[in-house]
């Protein structure tokens, strides 16, 4: 079914009216799906979360009542369902979201999201089995996510199932051989193990080949690798090329300060402290956020090493 002209001729229809539409089978759902999407999540900022949830409801017993519903139908309550899951997710009523998301899957079971979605509502919740359970479902749906293979394996190896980490990594490494957060995380569980340096070197041979179309985290953690390889000056003449390609991302600055610091270069790791305290504009919730990233890859000593750094240091020219 097309969306009418008595849509497309309306300038900014409200969430009642489009509802109002798809009720009266004047636009299929899947022709305002996105704008019924944004005017929710517009009025779930702006307090009207009540009244958004109401309509979406409205829309969900439309389509309950269909006798003998066909794919499509299906798809678009399993979507409305899912919406109203992710709402109450933000609004943090983990319960109501794990509810209206279990009811999405039980009409399409075959929609990565919705078990990604459930996942991050029972991880919420403290239930780690749930979680890992839900995005073992979404890679068994999706396996070509990465993400979720790297969240997952985080969840196991924060409750010591380390066969299961393992087992999650080398997964991805097998779909992904040049995924470097993979790649960084299996170097770091082989550096436990005494018998696994061999391991260990290749792996970091494999990872530092990465140099091109690197994100923020990979580059900090290609850098990260560089240092652990005794290469100082090579890390920091990756680092500095690649933030004149990103010139507005910060986190880099503190890999090169960490890296300085390595170098017992302390006027230059303090320049960096200082260009990362400017980029951020002082603001010490955004600093923090991606301090606690940076220390995903250089441990929490390293982190607190520039915590201290940055009571001391100004922002400035520099």
């Amino acid at each position: 079914m097309s969306t009418p002209d008595v849509i497309d001729n309306i300038t900014e229809p409200t969430l009642a009216e489009l509802c109002d539409a798809v009720l009266s089978c004047r636009a299929a759902y899947d022709d305002v799906a996105e704008q019924v999407e944004d005017i929710v999540y517009f009025e779930y900022g702006h307090g009207g979360m009540d009244d958004a949830i109401h309509q979406l409801e409205r829309l969900t017993r439309f389509f309950e009542g269909m006798q003998n519903k066909n794919e499509e139908v299906c798809r678009d309550l399993a979507q409305i369902y899912l919406l109203i899951g992710q709402i109450y997710q933000y609004a943090g009523n983990f319960e109501n979201s794990i509810d209206w998301i279990k009811k999405s899957i039980v009409v399409d079971d075959m929609y990565p999201v919705a078990y990604h979605s459930l996942a991050i509502s029972f991880q919420s919740l403290g239930d780690e089995s749930l979680s890992i359970k839900s995005l073992e479902q979404e890679i068994t749906v999706e396996p070509g996510n990465y993400y979720t293979y790297l969240l997952l394996a985080d969840l196991y190896e924060k409750s010591g199932r380390f066969d299961m980490f393992d087992g999650v990594i080398r997964r991805l490494l097998e779909r992904d051989p040049g995924n470097i957060q993979g790649m960084h995380k299996m170097i770091r569980f082989c550096e436990r193990d005494p018998d696994g340096r061999a391991d260990v070197e290749l792996l970091r041979r494999r990872l530092l080949k990465r140099a091109d179309g690197l994100n923020r985290i990979d580059a900090v953690i290609r850098a990260y690798h560089l240092a652990q390889a005794g290469r100082y000056g090579e890390a920091i003449e990756f680092l500095d090329d690649w933030i004149k390609k990103s010139p507005n991302v910060s986190i880099t600055h503190l890999a090169g300060a960490h890296i300085y610091g390595l170098m017992r270069q302390y006027s230059k790791m303090r320049d960096e402290v200082a260009r990362y305290k400017n980029k951020n504009h002082g603001h010490e919730d955004a600093m923090e956020i991606k301090i606690n990233e940076f220390a995903t890859v250089f441990g929490e000593a390293a982190a607190e090493k520039i915590r201290r750094l940055l009571k001391v240091v100004y922002p400035g020219v520099v």
